[in-house]
């Protein structure tokens, strides 16, 4: 069916109002979480891995948020081992972690991988140190897909949690935006220009492979995974005017959740899979408003007079320390990040700093974010530990970053 070009104009222009203005945020957060005094003593072994091994696995447990790295004496916990170069391009990693009170072995484990894999190999032993004595998931070996600007275009692509191994997906030579991961992280579904049109579109990360989901005549945007996987929220002006929609991922059945006369986008669901969140202009001013996913009468959520927009929830695993949170993108001069609130029914900054930020995405821990930082106005990715409000700048890429999502 031929898309109306004069309806998609005026849709195009009031998501516009969405998409970039943002709001005012807060919420109560742990500051200052105390951290493991941890002692890293290298490897012994191929002098050139054991550098590199030591720098990724030092790296790691920085960013994890739950060590201090520190030298043996004064140490909780102290670090030895030795790496050795394998026939046919392999690498064997031998680390043992010693609890310096009770002189007990912790950690005794072996890590095989080949050279070219050698930080995805050290990621693997820094989760499991992380596990073995925080009892909390690491994110070593996690993914982020972004938005890559670059050659006049914007494109997809992914990179490891630390910001290497940055890996270009699409090649469209035009917009492709807000990627969202599948819960079992095979897949990422996008917003694709590529046809001049917005369309929802499907790739699969293992086989390249990309298929068209939604293509019908208007807007198709903002699409986002249940956490079963079995269900797309998105965003649909097939009707005339931009409202939120489910679809199954197996029949391709549509539900319309919103009848309103503004635009409602940026969905993402709650952890237990029963509500999504999402924005909506409907009273003037974009806000976070609540619905079920069959659903019902929205909720608002944030009734600030600034802009909040941008809305992700945190999914903790279970056995997590941490509790599902939402966070807010706000606009009060400049774009900052907040956590909601919903006793206060406020949105608590945490990351206000004078510069433009926003665009946040959960880890899978239920603790870390990423999110943009405009840098000499191009756009970097950050991390953030809301336990402890520090932020750690990544790697920067060439062109700018942005739109980022954390990969399960």
């Amino acid at each position: 069916m031929k898309k109306n070009r004069v309806a998609f104009a005026s849709v195009l222009f009031c998501c516009a109002t969405v998409v970039f203005s943002a709001a005012h945020a807060q919420v109560d957060v742990v500051k200052g979480a105390g951290k493991h005094a941890f002692a890293v003593g290298g490897f012994s072994g191929d002098a050139a891995i054991a550098g590199q091994v030591t720098d990724v696995l030092k790296n790691d447990l920085r960013l994890s948020g739950y060590f201090q790295l520190s030298p043996s004496a004064g140490a909780e916990f102290v670090q030895s081992g030795s790496v050795r170069g394998e026939g046919g391009g392999g690498v064997e990693i031998e680390c043992i972690v010693t609890e310096v009170a009770t002189k007990r072995s912790v950690l005794a484990s072996t890590y095989k991988g080949f050279a070219q894999e050698l930080r995805r190999t050290v990621h693997k032993l820094s989760d499991d140190i992380v596990q073995t004595i925080t009892k909390q998931r690491g994110i070593a070996q996690t993914k982020i897909a972004f938005v890559w600007a670059r050659n006049g275009a914007k494109e997809l692509a992914v990179m490891d949690y630390d910001g290497y191994n940055v890996q270009q997906l699409t090649y469209d030579k035009s917009i492709s935006v807000r990627p969202r991961w599948s819960p079992d992280g095979r897949k990422l579904v996008y917003t694709s220009y590529k046809s001049s049109f917005p369309d929802v579109a499907e790739v699969n990360l293992y086989t390249g492979q990309r298929r068209r989901i939604a293509s019908f005549p208007g807007l198709n945007s903002g699409a986002a995974f249940s956490p079963d996987g079995q269900t797309l929220a998105l965003t649909l002006s097939k009707d005339g005017n931009p409202e939120l929609y489910t679809m199954s991922i197996g029949s391709g059945n549509l539900q319309r959740l919103t009848y309103t006369r503004g635009a409602e986008s940026s969905p993402t669901w709650s952890p237990d899979g029963q509500s999504i969140a999402y924005v909506s202009d409907n009273l003037g001013t974009p806000q976070v408003y609540s619905i079920g996913r069959d659903g019902g009468v929205p909720t608002r959520l944030t009734v600030s007079p600034a802009y909040n927009t941008e809305p992700d929830w945190s999914h903790p695993p279970a056995g997590s320390e941490m509790k599902p949170m939402l966070t807010v993108t706000s606009r009060a001069g400049k774009f900052q990040i907040g956590i909601y609130d919903a006793d206060a029914r406020t949105v608590i900054p945490v990351v206000a700093d004078g510069v433009d930020n926003e665009g946040s995405s959960w880890a899978s821990d239920g603790r870390h974010l990423v999110f943009t930082k405009a840098v000499n106005w191009r756009p970097q990715l950050y991390l953030l530990d809301v336990m402890t409000r520090e932020q750690i700048q990544l790697p920067a890429v060439e062109g700018g970053a942005s739109e980022p999502a954390w990969g399960p």
